[in-house]
This record gives C-alpha cells, sequence and structure tokens, in this order.
C-alpha cells in the first residue's frame, strides 16, 4: 500500500467522522429545540414519560457535548502532530512521533458516548411522543 493511498483513507475515515457528527448536531439540536418547545406547554404527561423526557434531554446534551469534545481532541491531535511534522522538516527532531495511544482512547470515549447519548435520547423522545399520543 503506498503513502497516498494510505493518506486518502485516512481523509476518507476523518470525512465520515465529521459527516456523523454533523448528522448528530443537527438532529439532537433539531430534537431538543422541538421537544421542548412541544412538551414544555403540555402538562398532560405521564410521570413515567416525564422522567424518561428529562432522560432523554439530558442525553442529548450529552451526545452533543462529548462529541464537541471529541472533534476537538482530534483537531488538538491533529495540530500537534503537524507541529512535531514541521520541526522533523526543519530538522529539529529526528521523527515525529505516533498518535498517542490515550489521546486515541479519549476520542474513542468520547464518540461512544456522543453515539449512545444519541441513540437513548432519540429513543427516549420517541417513546414519550408515542405515549403522549396514545392518550389523546
Amino acid at each position: 500500500m503506498s503513502i497516498e493511498q494510505f493518506n486518502q483513507h485516512q481523509q476518507d475515515t476523518n470525512s465520515r467522522v465529521d459527516s456523523l457528527a454533523k448528522a448528530i448536531f443537527v438532529l439532537s439540536g433539531g430534537a431538543l429545540s422541538i421537544s421542548i418547545g412541544i412538551f414544555t406547554n403540555n402538562r398532560a404527561i405521564p410521570e413515567l414519560s416525564q422522567i424518561v423526557l428529562k432522560a432523554a434531554w439530558y442525553s442529548l446534551t450529552i451526545s452533543t457535548i462529548s462529541l464537541v469534545f471529541m472533534l476537538f481532541t482530534i483537531i488538538r491531535r491533529d495540530y500537534l502532530f503537524g507541529e512535531q511534522w514541521r520541526d522533523q522538516l526543519d530538522g529539529k527532531i529526528e521523527c515525529a512521533k505516533d498518535n498517542n495511544p490515550l489521546t486515541d482512547s479519549v476520542i474513542w470515549i468520547f464518540a461512544l458516548l456522543g453515539l449512545f447519548g444519541f441513540l437513548f435520547g432519540y429513543a427516549g423522545l420517541a417513546y414519550v411522543a408515542t405515549s403522549v399520543l396514545g392518550r389523546v
């Protein structure tokens, strides 16, 4: 495999991560905005549904925050690697270091927290919406 193929693969992967994060941002933000507007005006929500609704809102918020931290960590990692690469090209260091496994683990933790928070929150909103509609 050539370095060009590897770089293209990495660029494709980064593009997919970016697309998924943007989709979750849009869906989470929209779902939060719409559901807050609808459900705060509806006082006839059963107590269990209110609990699920609050948990869903928190999950969607945590999802968004986690993905922001994930993207920030990726940007930070790539910036630091770029600076090492520049130092290598300038002859200041012999070789740029590989990614820190701890940084990669942090990225995965934020990514999984964001994904599962989104899935739980979105499913929670669907549950509450259907439970409220069933009572109408």
